[in-house]
């Protein structure tokens, strides 16, 4: 059929031409009939959506919603009060956050300069591993505490503080506590297990 349609353009003493340009080469036949027969229509659509892209591409994307702040927890008013209720008041709330894995109170218990070391079961302070500041911490209950939270304690926790001005010391089986008071409050300033 082809071949036929070539004989027959041949015999017309016309330019070939494909598309809508003329061609040099004798052997060529029209394929884009449609192109040749209407070539306005054809600058037109490619007008029609170079336009549709270009405003496409001028609009304006509504921006990102913010995210909603989180409430802050209420400052512990137990951390106001004298060293002999405030600490156990203290490790009571560390454990029933760590356990509630609620993020807004242990961040209102952690002082900003504490920290949290993982002895590893040695007493060589070379294979320590040290959580420093409040982010550390925070970021230490969400990825290895909040997975598998700590038991609540029954009640207060029977702590034997030590207390030397705006510092004191405890230790409750395993952990050794250190707490400062600074800003009118006492805070965890240290849990060394």
């Amino acid at each position: 059929m082809l071949f036929r349609f070539d004989r027959w353009w041949r015999r017309q003493g016309r330019p070939r031409q494909i598309g809508s340009r003329p061609s040099k080469l004798a052997s060529i036949v029209c394929i884009d009939g449609i192109a040749k027969a209407h070539r306005r229509l054809g600058l037109w659509s490619l007008c029609a959506v170079a336009t549709a892209l270009l405003l496409a591409g001028c609009t304006r994307t509504a921006p990102p919603a913010l995210p909603t702040p989180t409430p802050a927890a209420a400052l512990p008013a137990f951390a106001m009060l004298p060293a002999a209720e405030a600490l156990p008041a203290l490790v009571l709330a560390e454990r029933t956050a760590a356990g509630a894995r609620d993020l807004e109170t242990l961040r209102q218990l952690w002082a900003e300069d504490a920290q949290i070391i993982d002895r590893r079961g040695t007493p060589d302070p070379a294979d320590d591993y040290v959580w420093r500041g409040r982010a550390a911490i925070l970021d230490r209950y969400v990825l290895a505490v909040f997975p598998a939270p700590p038991p609540p304690f029954d009640g207060p926790p029977n702590l034997a503080a030590l207390i030397d001005g705006n510092l004191a010391t405890a230790v409750l089986g395993n952990d050794a506590w250190k707490f400062t008071f600074h800003d009118g409050r006492w805070w965890l300033q240290e849990l060394a297990y």
